[in-house]
């Protein structure tokens, strides 16, 4: 479970406008309960109308380094046009428990992915996922930027995402959802209140039983004034141990 949030928080909380050229600037704290701190994440990410990059890094900080070094660098680019975004090239490293991984994926024409992974996975899930599945998803960081350009431009918790990180498929969505006003991290304005679902489809070796235990989540997305994306400010998911949350310590945005 700690792992997983990692690597969603990783693929969650980037944010970019296409309006005209801007850079984002996010720091994120993740805990459990909201005092025992876990880790962090610092984001900086660029937009124009015509292109979009995304870096990120998460890590364990505290007393959760002292049982789990996790660090993840990683990056995405690619253009935007009325069509909508088409990623180029994805590229994460993953350290956690003594190992170390990194996947880099270039995306050609037709949607055709080449990908390298060092150390290659031993393991491709029961079922694995297909090469249409794979062409027609998101890499991680894109999928949330494409959700959020959906939230944005209907001002409702509504949207959908599939994925491929590199071995599994899934699905991120939103619903329900209620309107607030939002204060902290720098951020002041309007927000909206959604249901987060993460819904694995393949690459992966999960009973049904596990899949059912997967919990809702709540994601809130700022809606500021002028801006083509609402950016991700918050997300709580229940675990046993209380809710873990990741939850914006500073935001900024300049153009």
């Amino acid at each position: 479970m700690f792992r997983f949030l990692f690597l969603l928080g990783a693929a969650l909380f980037v944010g970019v406008g296409t309006v005209r050229a801007e850079t984002y600037r996010l720091d994120y704290d993740v805990a459990v309960l909201n005092v025992v701190v876990l880790g962090t994440a610092s984001y900086q990410v660029t937009a124009s109308d015509s292109r979009y990059a995304v870096r990120a890094n998460v890590r364990t900080s505290g007393l959760a380094r002292l049982f789990d070094q996790t660090e993840i660098n990683a990056a995405t680019s690619g253009s935007v046009s009325s069509a909508g975004l088409n990623w180029s090239r994805y590229d994460i490293s993953h350290a956690y428990e003594g190992k170390f991984r990194r996947v880099q994926i270039s995306r050609g024409a037709g949607g055709v992915l080449n990908a390298q992974i060092t150390p290659n996975y031993r393991e491709w899930g029961n079922p694995p996922a297909s090469p249409t599945q794979q062409r027609t998803s998101y890499d991680p960081l894109s999928a949330l930027f494409a959700l959020g350009r959906q939230v944005n431009a209907r001002q409702q918790c509504r949207g959908a995402v599939f994925v491929f990180d590199g071995l599994q498929h899934f699905r991120l969505s939103v619903s329900g959802g209620s309107s607030r006003q939002y204060v902290g991290g720098g951020y002041r304005g309007p927000a909206l209140v959604c249901q987060f679902r993460y819904e694995p489809i393949a690459g992966f070796d999960l009973t049904a039983a596990e899949r059912a235990r997967i919990p809702v989540g709540e994601a809130i997305f700022a809606l500021p004034a002028g801006a083509s994306f609402a950016a991700p400010l918050r997300l709580s998911v229940p675990t046993p141990l209380g809710a873990a949350v990741v939850e914006v310590r500073n935001y900024s945005r300049t153009s």
